[in-house]
Order: C-alpha cells, then structure tokens, then sequence
C-alpha cells in the first residue's frame, strides 16, 4: 500500500492507482540520434509476397517489439528483445534470433541492413518512419517478474523491461497462487513464465492502461529475477554519457539531446561530444590509460545560457585530460595531477 500525505489527509493508494500515476517516458534524443520511445513503421519488400508491414516499438531503457506482416498471406510474427548501438556503422542491433539490424539515418529513419550489417544497395523502400508510440498488441509466451501485494498484481516483462497491470481473469488466479505458495518478503517479485495476451484494458482505479492476460502458467522460480545487467563496455566505440563535469551534475532534459562523448576506431582516431546543445569533435590519442585530445572544433548554435556554461567545462577538460580508467560500466576522465575532471556512462551497449 502507498501512502502519500498532503494538506495533513493521509491518501492510501492501491498498486495499481500508484502505478498509474508512473508518467509515461518523455521523449528525448539520444546519443544515437533517435528520438524515443517512439514508432516506427512501413512495408518492405518481400521476394514472396507484396510486401512486409513492419512495426518497430523502441524504448529508450533498451527494450524493443516488433511484429513483422507477410500482406497476402496470414503470417505474423512478433520478436521481444533488447537493442543496442554500434557507433561505428551507425547501427541499431536487434538482440533476438534472426532480428534485423538496422541503419539509424540523418532524418530519424531507420532503413534495414543486409544479413551481415552492410547497407543494401537498393532504390527499393527499406526505411521505417518514425513516429509517436503506438504499441501493438501482443499475444505470445513471456517471461517476467510477477509481484503480488494489496490485492493487485504487476508483471515486469524481462526482455523490453516493460510494466504492465495483471488482469485478474483467466490464468490469473493460478499465478497468484503460486506466489503466495512461494512464501517471499513482501513486495518480492517472482520469476515467471507464462502465455500471455498485453493490450490495452480498462482499470478499476485510474484511466485504460496496456495490460497482461494470463493465459497459461508454464513454471515460476522463487529467487529468480530478469537479466538486466549490461555488458562491460570498451573504452573505444561506446556512447559515453555525461554525468558530470567537475562537482556539477547533467542530466536529459526531456525533449532535449542525450550529453555524450564517443571515441571512434580508426587509424585516424576521432572523437565527437556534446553536452546538449553543440557538437564538439576532433582527433584524440590513446595509449593504454593515457588518453588526449587535440584541437576541439564545434558548431555554433546558439545555446541556454546553462548550456553554454557546461560548452565551456567540456572543452577545458578536454584540453586538460591526460588519462583515463573505467570499471566498463563508468569512464573516469583526469588531468595531470589524477584529478578525475568528469565522470561519463556506457549506454546503448549489449545487455548480458
């Protein structure tokens, strides 16, 4: 039960009134250059067929749907998974059996890869286009983590990480009994997996929200959890984001651009960054934890004035960096004297 208090009245809400006031993701522009969450859809050609209706959900925390149509002939499928970025080919990879990767353009589009991640030379309609989130329906197994408490459920779904109300109708009844028969702390999640249907249902507290049917329960595992941790990730290749610049901390202002810093392969080793507003990007040199960075050029938009302040941080300490060391999860930037000048975060990297 949540409790909030306001003007000395004592407000009890159930899960699911408190999970309905969770407000939806803003959009924000990521590194990568992708607005999200967002949707993105069109038909594609098809050797067999008149063609494929894609439909492509992205979240930003890294988690994707996609339903792919064979038009003509009564064939769907629907993948879940998690996706990440490869910098160097500007690509967006698909982390679920025979999913396609994907070519993130200028323009926000996304246009299919061949099997081996190279562009196919073609005049023919392989892009998607962006648009507002519209999720589809989904009805196929899952696997997430279940949590009973005040007479409600809630359902995390491990692989877009997404969460959704349980209905209590048809295999629901089963699921709750098997968590109570599992004996857990309060508020514990269970592991399980199960058919299910998620779409959008009316609520008996709060407005009409994407929902989990129960259909069938396969099995559940007391202790277990979704794997959500990501992989260490190479210092060279990764989208870096700023957190902090000396003792101030940034943060993506919704509907704003993600801060980064990005160190490309190549024998010409170049580097871009930004904190939000401009680009920043130029030549760096890296040698074991050694690490320095040549002349910065930058556009020049005009920014916030906030904006401009941190601009002026990020280039002196990029004129000051000498070194650098990362755990794979958190990259430390120092100066001369092992003063650490900024912190930065690997994101858009494979999950484990």
């Amino acid at each position: 039960m949540h409790v909030f208090k306001a003007s000395s009245v004592l407000i009890l809400l159930s899960p699911l009134a408190a999970f309905a006031q969770i407000p939806e993701a803003e959009p924000s522009r990521g590194a990568h250059g992708l607005t999200l969450p967002a949707t993105f859809t069109g038909v594609l050609p098809c050797a067999d067929c008149p063609g494929i209706r894609h439909h492509l959900d992205l979240w930003p925390g890294g988690g994707f749907a996609l339903q792919r149509e064979y038009l003509e002939k009564d064939r769907t499928k629907d993948v879940l998974g998690r996706w990440h970025v490869d910098p160097q080919r500007n690509a967006l990879v698909l982390s679920a059996p025979a999913a396609p990767e994907w070519q993130i353009l200028g323009n926000g589009h996304l246009r299919l890869l061949d099997s081996a991640g190279e562009p196919i030379d073609s005049e023919l309609p392989y892009e998607l286009e962006p648009g507002a989130l519209d999720p589809f329906d989904l009805a196929m197994p899952m696997t997430g983590e279940f949590m009973y408490f005040a007479d409600a459920g809630l359902f995390t779904e491990c692989m877009t990480g997404q969460r959704f109300p349980v209905l209590m109708r048809d295999g629901y009844l089963e699921l709750e009994r098997a968590y109570l028969e599992a004996e857990l702390p309060p508020q514990a999640p269970l592991l399980a997996r199960l058919d299910g249907q998620i779409a959008e249902a009316e609520q008996m507290e709060g407005p009409p929200r994407r929902s989990l049917t129960v259909d069938r329960l396969h099995h559940v595992t007391p202790g277990g959890a979704c794997a959500t941790a990501r992989a260490p990730a190479e210092v060279i290749n990764t989208y870096w984001r700023i957190t902090e610049i000396g003792d101030r901390d940034l943060r993506v202002e919704p509907q704003g651009r993600e801060p980064y810093l990005l160190l490309l392969p190549g024998d010409e080793a170049r580097f871009s960054a930004t904190v939000g507003c401009n680009m920043m990007m130029g030549s760096y040199a890296r040698d074991e934890d050694a690490l320095e960075f040549g002349a910065v050029a930058m556009t020049m938009m005009a920014c916030p004035p906030d904006l401009d302040e941190l601009e002026t941080a990020m280039r002196d300490v990029l004129d000051a960096v000498t070194s650098h060391d990362s755990d794979g999860h958190v990259l430390r930037l120092r100066d001369e004297a092992g003063h650490v000048l900024a912190r930065v975060r690997a994101v858009h990297t494979p999950h484990r």
